[in-house]
């Protein structure tokens, strides 16, 4: 009950930053706009993962900017990977820069998971770099980021490979 709570804590408050950042730097509330969809595939880092549920796994996820400057933009994110039992849910707050095509970003926020023992939450992270393939209304950008997670002995750490579709 308490993980319960903690978690519908910080999902208050990742709300609360989202509204207030929007009233205060006058972002975008149309929806509809300022989506990244990505998907891919993941390789944990521990042979204890790799050994229980394969080498490759999947992973998709979705995120949207929240504030934009010139070259940078806060986002707020969430995605998935995992395989059979084993899985990560991060849900994070990030910032991301592009300079001409490349991109990067780092961010941070928390996890619900299970390793191979149990269900955990935890805190999570994420350092990327990628390229924008396709320039245009709706770029489609490729990323290779670095997931971790706080818990679970690092079961449930690796890289995460994604294509992304920008609307």
């Amino acid at each position: 009950m308490k993980k319960i709570g903690w978690l519908v804590g910080c999902a208050l408050l990742l709300l609360l930053m989202h509204g207030s950042a929007q009233a205060q730097l006058g972002a975008d509330n149309d929806l509809s706009r300022n989506w990244n969809l990505r998907a891919g595939f993941f390789i944990p880092e521990r042979e204890e993962a790799r050994a229980a549920e394969g080498d490759v796994w999947v992973t998709f996820g979705a995120e949207r900017k929240f504030y934009e400057a010139e070259r940078y933009s806060a986002t707020l994110s969430i995605d998935y990977y995992g395989s059979g039992k084993i899985y990560n849910v991060p849900i994070m707050m990030n910032l991301r820069g592009e300079t001409n095509r490349f991109r990067y970003g780092a961010g941070a926020g928390f996890g619900i998971s299970h390793d191979l023992n149990e269900g955990i939450l935890g805190f999570a992270y994420n350092l990327g770099i990628g390229y924008t393939l396709l320039q245009g209304k709706n770029p489609i950008s490729f990323d290779v980021r670095y997931m971790g997670l706080s818990t679970g002995g690092g079961q449930l750490n690796g890289w995460q490979f994604t294509l992304g579709y920008q609307f």
